[in-house]
């Protein structure tokens, strides 16, 4: 089956889109619709590739560490699609405090 190819609104530019059928792109689309619901999960669906989808999943771990979230947290959930929808659809804004590490 050939590959599904989207234009993605994070990179800007024709790239795979997430295989729904793979673990990785079900785990995508099941926490856009846990964080937005299905018309978050749509625009992921149709936006975005799953190369944005990659450093989505980095920075939510920066996110989660520099706001001392639980993910298993229902309390979590409005501040990760705050930052969800800036990252791959918007201008991410800067994490307080965050300070890269030192190469």
């Amino acid at each position: 089956m050939p590959e599904t190819t989207i234009m993605c609104a994070k990179l800007r530019k024709e790239l795979p889109a997430l295989d729904e059928n793979s673990p990785e792109g079900s785990q995508a689309l099941k926490m856009a619709l846990l964080l937005g619901g299905p018309d978050l999960q749509e625009r992921v669906r149709k936006h975005v590739s799953a190369d944005a989808w990659s450093l989505w999943k980095d920075r939510m771990m920066m996110v989660i560490n520099e706001y001392r979230l639980d993910p298993t947290s229902d309390a979590s959930n409005p501040i990760l699609l705050e930052h969800m929808e800036l990252f791959l659809f918007g201008d991410a804004p800067e994490i307080p405090n965050y300070k890269p590490p030192e190469k």
